[in-house]
């Protein structure tokens, strides 16, 4: 039986491919959906019963913005206590820096994948900078984590492409960026509320939200 919620968001990010929409008074219901995301080969950071996936895209400033501030509460909560497990999976859907970083980001995970959520977040918080998402970015990255920058840009660049076809045609991927939390997608990517609710039991699959219109 689906059950109503009034969930007050404090931030609600509704990005198409990652700007922000304007507000506006009138509202829609909005109902909660349960995915199986096709992550079960994916490195996950972290061991736990629940599980949050962040979908983003490497050249989005709200996703940096997650990775900054949301993340490390992610950590503090659930992943320290070992009561979740967490998945990073980039999309390309900005600009060739992202595919460029996709790219990157799914030979880091190949090669070193006991460090690859350490490289993701240092390419993430250097979103914006001087020459992102170049070679010569890809260059300090390699030399940071002492790794080859030629393996590093070994091409899989179909793969991300694929990737973003299907989580925005099968997984419901509107904007980035997007959060699952035990397969369901939140409504708001920022909200810690949100999630706990989902882990406790409080919102489940089926439920429905008021939300207000895009």
């Amino acid at each position: 039986m689906k059950r109503f919620l009034f969930l007050f968001v404090g931030l609600i990010l509704i990005l198409t491919a990652c700007s922000q929409s304007e507000a506006v008074d009138s509202t829609k219901v909005h109902t909660y959906k349960k995915y199986e995301l096709p992550l079960d080969d994916k490195v996950a950071l972290g061991e736990g019963e629940h599980e949050i996936v962040f979908v983003f895209d490497y050249s989005c400033p709200w996703c940096k913005k997650w990775m900054e501030e949301v993340l490390p509460e992610i950590e503090e909560h659930w992943l320290d206590s070992g009561e979740a497990t967490f998945k990073g999976q980039p999309l390309v859907l900005l600009n060739e820096q992202s595919q460029l970083l996709a790219n990157v980001d799914y030979n880091v995970e190949r090669l070193i994948p006991d460090r690859y959520y350490e490289v993701q977040r240092t390419i993430g918080h250097d979103s914006g900078s001087d020459g992102f998402g170049t070679e010569a970015h890809v260059q300090k990255i390699a030399s940071e984590f002492n790794l080859n920058v030629d393996e590093l840009l070994e091409n899989h660049v179909d793969i991300g492409i694929q990737n973003s076809r299907l989580f925005t045609r099968d997984f419901g991927v509107k904007y980035v960026p997007t959060v699952y939390v035990d397969g369901i997608q939140l409504v708001d990517a920022f909200s810690l509320v949100e999630m706990e609710h989902i882990m406790d039991g409080t919102i489940e699959a089926g439920d429905e939200v008021e939300l207000p219109e895009d």
